[in-house]
């Protein structure tokens, strides 16, 4: 290899693999049910630590690995077959090409790029206890305002932050959290005694 060579940054093998597959999937018209195969799988990948491992793991070869995702995709019951043939295939197309470590990463893209074309954005909240739908909605319909187009929610709870919220929105962040609180005002009353 020549002193020029790089490696392709993760992220950016995340987006190419994601774009590929979104281009695939809306010339099959087939957006929408592989958006739902894609987030049946990343349950799946989410709940089991096993499997978060395997694919993470170099040491095993791409005969075992294709025989794995294989299984996993035959035993997560998609709503639409042909999608989860479609992302079966593309499961096989990461592992033949050594990508599955980044496979978490390339599913999220997609599903990113899936919000892009419909004008959606994601906003991460976390609150100290879970919020009842109509505070979510409220929140929702505020989030809709500032950023003028639809807002999807991704709620986390923390009881860490002891109360309000911390909203992440883009690379924006609003933390009105109460630790965060006492922690600037523990600051403050450590400047005026020093």
């Amino acid at each position: 290899m020549s002193d020029s060579f790089a490696l392709i940054p993760l992220p950016l093998v995340d987006q190419r693999y994601a774009q590929a597959l979104f281009d695939f999937v809306q010339e099959a018209r087939s957006v929408e049910n592989v958006e739902k195969a894609v987030a049946s799988f990343l349950v799946v990948l989410d709940q089991h630590e096993d499997l978060k491992r395997f694919v993470q793991s170099p040491f095993f070869s791409i005969k075992e690995q294709i025989k794995v995702m294989r299984s996993v995709c035959e035993n997560i019951k998609f709503a639409d077959q042909g999608a989860g043939q479609i992302l079966s295939n593309f499961l096989r197309v990461i592992t033949v090409n050594r990508r599955l470590c980044a496979l978490s990463g390339i599913l999220q893209a997609f599903q990113h790029r899936v919000a892009l074309s419909r004008r959606e954005v994601s906003a991460q909240i976390i609150s100290a206890r879970p919020l009842s739908s109509h505070q979510e909605e409220e929140l929702r319909v505020a989030l809709e305002g500032v950023v003028r187009g639809k807002v999807l929610l991704h709620m986390c709870v923390d009881p860490t932050i002891l109360g309000g919220l911390i909203i992440r929105l883009g690379s924006s962040q609003i933390d009105t959290s109460l630790v965060t609180k006492l922690s600037s005002l523990k600051l403050a009353l450590k400047k005026e005694v020093s």
